[in-house]
């Protein structure tokens, strides 16, 4: 995202003005999210075992429906971290309403970016290229793939030099290969169980659903952008808690806003207890334990408390990795948090 992120941004709204077809592909957002590269895929692709995945983000509208063009259905996106460097891995589907429009948002990347560097052959269409930019991971690459109606964009930030586009290929044909399987219908998809459904926030005036997930536990401690992610990861596993029931919303009240839900299950009811209570640190608790505060280090507002042996996590966030989640959240989680809490204390 960073210096690309302008660009891309730019391309992508050229891309409204295009003229398209009423034709598209049939796939889903949980589609999507299905073929997603694993943790385990990317620890390969990349030789590390530190890659940890984040929460992924469903571009549903009205998630940022003010600049999202009208020829875009959605788009899903996966984020990873490498931990301890500020490395990072975007991948991002989305899906255009006609091959038509896909095939010009190509020619809108390779109009902004220039001639792309000579790489593997991936899917229809695919376009390599590389910027350096003064972050602690500078050297930033950006990989298109068309296939079809869907344009899988690929940005893979290192710290110490640009990936080959030998290996920026393999990477793509890895992605794209698992896409295909979904859209071919070899790798089967279907919603999240109704009993996760349940344990997620209830539908309410101040957010949107948009979609879930069952996430391993290192998607939490990405999620909170909080320091010493292996400490915290290590605590989670062990007291037994290995996955989180993930759910993905937009604020009503501002659709720049996205809001995160995250629930942990532990044994016992201290243990949830004490999660909290270390998540929370120095944050005031009101009269049912819960909390709310904004965090300066990660820019976004948190609201958390347990509800038995459950530990409930609120997260509100801008949808642009380069800005501070806005004052537009603190009214929905003053509402929200107790809304949950109760629900699953009802449970």
């Amino acid at each position: 995202m960073r210096a690309l992120a302008l660009v891309i941004a730019i391309a992508l709204f050229a891309a409204a003005c295009a003229r398209s077809s009423s034709s598209g592909a049939n796939a889903s957002p949980i589609d999507l999210y299905a073929a997603e590269p694993s943790q385990a895929d990317v620890q390969s692709l990349l030789g590390e075992s530190n890659w940890w995945p984040g929460p992924p983000s469903y571009g549903v509208r009205p998630l940022d429906s003010a600049s999202m063009p009208f020829q875009e259905r959605f788009h899903v996106v996966q984020r990873f971290s490498h931990i301890g460097t500020a490395e990072t891995l975007d991948v991002e589907f989305t899906l255009w309403n006609s091959t038509a429009t896909a095939t010009t948002q190509m020619t809108n990347f390779q109009s902004a970016f220039g001639t792309s560097a000579s790489g593997p052959k991936v899917g229809d269409q695919v376009l390599y290229y590389g910027s350096q930019t003064s972050t602690a991971a500078p050297f930033e690459s950006a990989t298109f793939v068309r296939v079809g109606q869907i344009v899988t964009t690929i940005s893979l930030n290192r710290k110490d030099a640009f990936p080959s586009t030998s290996q920026l290929g393999k990477v793509a044909t890895k992605i794209v290969s698992r896409l295909k399987d979904v859209l071919a219908g070899k790798i089967k998809t279907s919603p999240p169980p109704s009993s996760d459904s349940t344990l997620l926030p209830p539908a309410g005036p101040d957010m949107t659903f948009l979609g879930s997930a069952r996430l391993p536990v290192e998607a939490v401690v990405v999620m909170l952008g909080f320091a010493s992610p292996e400490v915290l990861a290590g605590i989670l596993h062990g007291d037994g808690v290995d996955t989180m029931v993930f759910g993905d919303y937009v604020l009503d009240a501002d659709t720049h806003m996205e809001m995160r839900a995250g629930l942990l299950d532990f044994s016992t009811t201290q243990e949830a207890d004490d999660w909290i209570t270390a998540l929370r640190g120095t944050a005031s608790v009101d009269a049912n334990g819960l909390s709310t505060f904004y965090d300066d280090g990660s820019g976004q507002y948190f609201s958390v408390f347990s509800a038995g042996t459950k530990g409930a996590m609120l997260v509100c966030r801008s949808t642009s990795d380069l800005e501070a989640a806005s004052r537009s959240c603190e009214a929905p989680l003053s509402r929200v948090g107790p809304a949950w809490q109760l629900s699953l204390q009802g449970g």
